[in-house]
């Protein structure tokens, strides 16, 4: 079957259109095939775990490229649906952090370990010492584990919004761990996504606006619905942000948490 019409482009994969109700995720050639099977077993067990996210269907290859067959949800993202109309901010923002609770009360205890994701990416950073990299991953032991299924990627971006139903995608990083970690990536990616600096100034004043207030009543629903303290996600920020240093984001966005890991290690960490 040949590939449909391209629909998306992510860091680590093209997605295209495959048949009339499929999609298929083409990983680039350089994504190891062993990141591509722990996707496609995440999958089958966030199925298991009655998750919502799209049915997986497969896996293939294409031209060496390694590639997951999933179920083609019709519908528009969560980031889209804010852009249209910023005035419903609040309810998209309750049903992101509802969404995100629901999978948090799922026991993950067949998912690779959270700790383990973070401790690897943290040690293969260049841009912290030797030193900082060893006292991150010492402050990280410290931090409770938990055993609950974390997303590891849970943004606007990756929620699918249709008519009759919402799911959850990219489960790429999905682990067993705290869940407090996991919203700490959320929070980081919703205060720090880099915003390109030839966008109008209205325009990235108006985006900062919107995801500001979204990150916030976000994490105020998350907060009455459950023991979740800023404190803990501030101490949770310290390594989430540190493992993200490796990631293709901009040198901008990598310039400002290496900055803010180094600032939040002195606060907290002591030898």
């Amino acid at each position: 079957m040949a590939l449909g019409k391209l629909i998306g482009r992510g860091n680590t994969a093209e997605v295209y259109e495959w048949g009339e109700n499929k999609v298929i995720k083409l990983f680039d050639l350089q994504i190891p095939e062993s990141l591509v099977d722990e996707e496609y077993q995440s999958n089958i067990l966030i199925q298991d775990l009655q998750l919502p996210s799209p049915l997986v269907n497969g896996k293939t290859e294409i031209d060496g490229k390694k590639a997951i067959i999933y179920e083609k949800i019709n519908g528009n993202s969560l980031t889209k649906q804010l852009t249209r109309n910023p005035f419903a901010i609040r309810g998209k923002a309750k049903l992101f952090s509802q969404l995100h609770q629901q999978i948090h009360k799922k026991d993950g205890a067949a998912l690779p370990k959270q700790t383990t994701y973070l401790t690897r990416n943290i040690q293969h950073t260049n841009l912290l010492t030797p030193e900082e990299k060893q006292a991150i991953c010492d402050f990280l032991k410290q931090l409770p584990e938990g055993h609950q299924v974390c997303h590891g990627d849970f943004h606007p971006d990756n929620i699918l919004v249709s008519k009759n139903q919402v799911k959850v995608i990219d489960w790429m990083t999905a682990a067993c761990g705290n869940p407090i970690g996991d919203i700490a990536r959320t929070y980081i990616i919703l205060k720090h996504a880099y915003l390109p600096k030839n966008m109008p100034a209205f325009v990235r004043a108006s985006l900062e606006r919107v995801r500001n207030r979204f990150c916030t009543y976000y994490l105020e629903e998350y907060r009455e619905q459950t023991s979740l303290t800023l404190e803990d996600l501030e101490k949770w920020t310290i390594p989430v942000m540190a493992a993200r240093l490796i990631e293709g984001v901009h040198p901008d966005e990598k310039a400002v948490l290496l900055q803010e890991t180094r600032n939040l290690l002195k606060k907290y960490y002591s030898h």
